[in-house]
């Protein structure tokens, strides 16, 4: 028998089935898949998983600013084999959400759009299937979704992490792989409008409401204050790289090699620009630009950018780096139609001179309000 679920807009939520699944008789084996998990939404389904935690296991998105060290560590406490799943890049998150288990002769599988979050599984607005298979008749299509989710874990050993202690959640807490529950975050708004007369719709009154639950416990390490947030709902894209290759990123290609420590920010993704004279007199244009008072480099002005920067979705706060931009439009630079502009790294060296941003893209967006306010993501 098959159920369709549409939480919140009726008296359903996915708690119930959730717990149903779980409590199937003669359970051998249970998994959980889940892109986004918290402890206050794992904690509602704690009953259920103890009893046969040794025969569950969870597979859960983290590096997506959802998923939060307490719940890891609950899981970790409840008994059941926990793997996070990291694919290293924003655009790319683990997403499928699945809550299933079987015994010899049924097996129960709730399939939709619920997250293992309080709004999850009761009070967003989510849909699901909730179905009843036969083992032997369905034998084929339970075998492929236990396979696929073993291959999984085989083929890639560096992105799908077994959860082990409260070291590693620590390190992944520090490298902002996983949040602090305990840090309620601001909003980041979805738009921004000078209109307010022109929004006026109240708030939807759903059937469901919040459940209860304990405060979440503190992280395994001190907790790590929140970088100020990115006002992204601000920031318009203005350039964006083709791959990141060795050069840019200032990385040695040989012992005999020599990083100049700056990046020539010519067209990359965006053919239609005049690379010559873009980047300083539109994207850079509103920063305090200084010509060099050498003779010899007199035709270098120069500027310092404050940047926030964003590497694979991690959030590592500002740095200053500095701009060059050779103003002799007689020298070859200009004559072959090049870029004469160079961001210049500075400390934030230490951040991108690394092998696993090789191939990835940078993006450079600015704050609308203030032309000398930026952000760098590469992802």
């Amino acid at each position: 028998m098959n159920r369709f679920l549409l939480q919140a807009v009726n008296d359903e939520d996915h708690l119930a089935p959730a717990r149903e699944v779980f409590g199937l008789g003669e359970l051998q084996a249970a998994t959980i898949s889940t892109a986004f998990m918290t402890a206050s939404g794992l904690s509602l389904l704690q009953d259920a998983l103890e009893p046969i935690a040794e025969r569950t296991r969870i597979f859960v998105g983290i590096r997506n600013g959802v998923t939060t060290v307490q719940s890891i560590q609950k899981a970790l406490e409840i008994g059941c084999e926990t793997y996070m799943v990291d694919t290293g890049s924003r655009q790319r998150i683990f997403h499928p959400k699945m809550y299933y288990s079987r015994s010899a002769v049924r097996a129960k599988l709730l399939l939709g759009s619920a997250n293992l979050t309080m709004g999850g599984l009761r009070t967003n607005i989510e849909a699901s299937v909730l179905q009843e298979l036969d083992t032997t008749v369905d034998a084929a299509f339970l075998a492929d979704l236990d396979n696929k989710l073993d291959a999984m874990v085989a083929d890639y050993p560096d992105h799908v992490i077994r959860a082990v202690d409260e070291a590693q959640l620590a390190d992944l807490q520090r490298a902002g792989r996983l949040r602090d529950e305990r840090q309620v975050r601001p909003p980041e708004p979805a738009g921004s409008s000078s209109e307010r007369a022109l929004d006026s719709i109240p708030k939807m009154k759903l059937r469901t409401k919040p459940v209860g639950v304990p405060r979440p416990a503190a992280p395994p390490t001190p907790t790590i204050a929140p970088a100020t947030p990115v006002a992204r709902e601000r920031m318009e894209q203005v350039w964006e790289s083709k791959a990141l290759k060795r050069r840019h990123l200032n990385i040695p290609a040989g012992d005999k090699s020599n990083p100049t420590g700056s990046m020539t920010l010519g067209r990359g993704n965006w053919p239609d620009i005049d690379q010559r004279y873009y980047h300083r007199h539109e994207v850079f244009a509103a920063l305090d630009w200084i010509r060099d008072t050498q003779r010899r480099t007199a035709h270098y002005e120069r500027a310092s950018v404050t940047m926030r920067i964003v590497i694979r979705n991690v959030d590592f706060g500002e740095q200053v780096l500095g701009l060059r931009h050779n103003t002799d439009e007689t020298m070859n630079v200009y004559r072959a139609g090049n870029s004469p502009t160079e961001l210049v790294w500075h400390d934030a060296k230490a951040l991108v001179a690394k092998e696993d941003l090789l191939k990835r893209v940078l993006r450079l967006y600015r704050d609308t309000n203030d032309h000398t306010r930026f952000l760098l993501e590469i992802d």
